[in-house]
């Protein structure tokens, strides 16, 4: 059973990395650092993904994104979200489009 659950999972991620690549085909992603941190100001952002090496960047906006009712993922690694994107070193990324987020967040359920 416990198999069967790993597989529905990796099955899960794969979707989700599948979702990424098409929003960035819609231009409805941006990525790294800065441009992130401009989203979160500008208040378009609804859904982030950070790898482990943001956690500093991290605990500093947590707040402002609990209170702007961001959803912060860790589910990729930077390895993993460096090649759903095809960039180097790619740890920051960020969900603009709220329908994109929706469809996203229906697999985190």
């Amino acid at each position: 059973m416990q198999r069967f659950v790993r597989l529905m999972d990796k099955e899960s991620k794969e979707k989700v990395a599948n979702m990424l690549r098409l929003a960035r085909k819609a231009k409805a992603v941006v990525m790294g650092r800065i441009a992130v941190e401009k989203s979160i100001k500008k208040g378009i952002t609804t859904l982030i993904f950070a790898g482990k090496k943001e956690n500093n960047f991290m605990r500093k906006r947590a707040l402002d994104c609990i209170s702007k009712g961001i959803r912060i993922s860790h589910l990729f690694n930077d390895s993993e979200l460096s090649n759903i994107f095809g960039r180097q070193k790619l740890t920051l990324v960020a969900v603009i489009d709220k329908n994109f987020t929706k469809g996203i967040n229906e697999f985190f359920r």
